[in-house]
């Protein structure tokens, strides 16, 4: 899972009927686990976000400070080179990761539409430092979304194409995100989403996880979002927790 999970949460369907609008927001995360390896690893960061919303179309911006501990071969996503899983602390600067989507229909009737995305990973973390890969990575999603009754539901099917650096050789792969969302009140809501990748080297794992998230609107344009998730697989951490403050402007 990424460790920039804004995205998790700032990508929940695009609105019907969106206003222009830019948010800013502020993230913690910290998840822990084996990845498949016998060292534990802890994984923090601290991620500013930009989203601009304009039209159709929908612009982000993320970039995280991260802090690991644990297994040398360990990325900040829970992907694993082929180096050596010997205890490692590093931190700094992660990979900036940049997204564009654009809603390409909405029905008004059956209240349902889709959307599509396409985000790369600029290769702004430290190779050396095992904080990123120093290659580029490239998304392309579909994601379909609606209402039933009250509830929210949303989905997304998705190929990531990964750059292979001098010392692996990584398999891109499908990822899936399946959700429902329940409003309570006017000024909360709670979800689940599960979340599906394949692994991206021979011999690993598909990471697959659930995620229990909150989010509440409070005034001035202020909002905060919380999450738990819980993994499913030696590839994914085993659990992960954050928050993020979010100021519409």
């Amino acid at each position: 899972m990424r460790v920039v999970l804004s995205l998790m949460l700032l990508s929940l369907p695009l609105a019907a009927v969106a206003k222009d609008a830019t948010r800013l927001s502020l993230s913690v995360y910290e998840a822990s686990g084996h990845y498949g390896s016998p060292v534990r690893t802890t994984i923090r960061s601290v991620g500013l976000g930009l989203r601009h919303r304009t039209g159709h179309w929908t612009l982000r911006a993320t970039i995280p400070w991260l802090n690991i501990r644990g297994a040398a071969n360990v990325l900040p996503d829970g992907a694993t080179t082929a180096g050596s899983t010997t205890r490692r602390s590093r931190k700094g600067l992660g990979d900036v990761n940049l997204s564009v989507a654009r809603r390409l229909f909405y029905n008004q009737e059956q209240r349902a539409g889709l959307s599509a995305r396409f985000a790369v990973k600029l290769p702004t973390a430290s190779r050396n430092q095992g904080l990123g890969t120093g290659e580029p990575d490239f998304t392309m999603e579909l994601a379909p979304h609606g209402y039933l009754g009250s509830h929210t539901w949303f989905a997304a099917l998705g190929y990531r194409k990964y750059g292979d650096t001098p010392t692996t050789d990584y398999r891109d792969g499908w990822l899936l995100r399946l959700g429902l969302s329940h409003p309570l009140g006017d000024h909360q809501a709670v979800g689940l989403s599960l979340r599906y990748r394949q692994g991206n080297r021979a011999g690993r794992d598909d990471q697959r996880s659930l995620m229990l998230f909150h989010d509440l609107r409070l005034e001035r344009g202020w909002r905060t979002q919380t999450y738990l998730i819980r993994g499913f697989s030696d590839a994914t951490a085993e659990w992960a927790a954050g928050l993020s403050l979010i100021n519409a402007f």
